[in-house]
């Protein structure tokens, strides 16, 4: 099994559990949600980042190559800035991402197009909704490097999990740790869950072993 694929077993919480018992602080995402559903993404980020519009007319719409160069299961990360004057992605980008196989759009800012990208499945994780078009208000600056979206440094190749509670990335080099231990939390947590439906207290079933197990002591 393919680290990807044990990613997409996993859920945010278990993750950022596993980045917390590992040191790992800091791999949360602030202030972005799924405004095209429910969904649940995993994948290897590939980035983008936004800036300011110049007066030089870009030779492509911002986003274009970064989908045009993703894998299939990879996630599109944008650096917007927060921006919410304009959006940063929009529907047509949402079908080619589609097209391509990507798993779905993480974006620090406003994106447009929310009904459609939801129409045809496509998740879109973002800090907000406007009709306002990118053109003349924000371009691309440059794709494939590191960024930073929600407080959360963001580098090409690191691994992303979206999901209803949050979004966490992980560092490509701790990936195999966090991937473990996240693995082995949700055991945990399935083993308590177990125990509460069948009588468990929950105050036995959420002791001091719990209250433990985010923490160094617990590696």
């Amino acid at each position: 099994m393919t680290a990807i694929e044990q990613l997409a077993a996993l859920d945010s919480c278990a993750m950022s559990d596993a980045c917390d018992s590992l040191g790992l602080d800091g791999r949360v995402v602030i202030g972005l949600a799924d405004l095209t559903g429910r969904h649940q993404i995993a994948g290897r980020a590939v980035t983008v980042l936004l800036g300011p519009a110049t007066a030089e007319v870009a030779s492509r719409h911002l986003c274009t190559a970064a989908i045009e160069s993703a894998e299939r299961g990879d996630v599109i990360v944008v650096a917007h800035q927060g921006r919410l004057d304009c959006a940063g992605w929009g529907g047509n980008l949402s079908r080619a991402a589609q097209m391509r196989g990507v798993a779905g759009t993480i974006l620090d800012g406003a994106v447009r197009d929310v009904d459609e990208a939801a129409n045809i499945g496509y998740p879109v994780f973002a800090a907000g909704a406007t009709p306002r078009t990118a053109r003349r208000r924000a371009q691309e600056v440059a794709w494939g490097v590191a960024v930073e979206i929600g407080g959360v440094s963001v580098r090409p190749g690191d691994l992303v999990v979206a999901d209803a509670t949050g979004i966490v990335v992980v560092p490509l080099e701790h990936a195999e740790r966090v991937i473990t231990a996240a693995a082995a939390i949700v055991e945990r947590e399935a083993a308590m869950a177990a125990a509460i439906a069948a009588g468990t207290a929950v105050s036995t079933v959420m002791g001091r072993n719990y209250e433990r197990m985010s923490t160094k002591e617990t590696r």
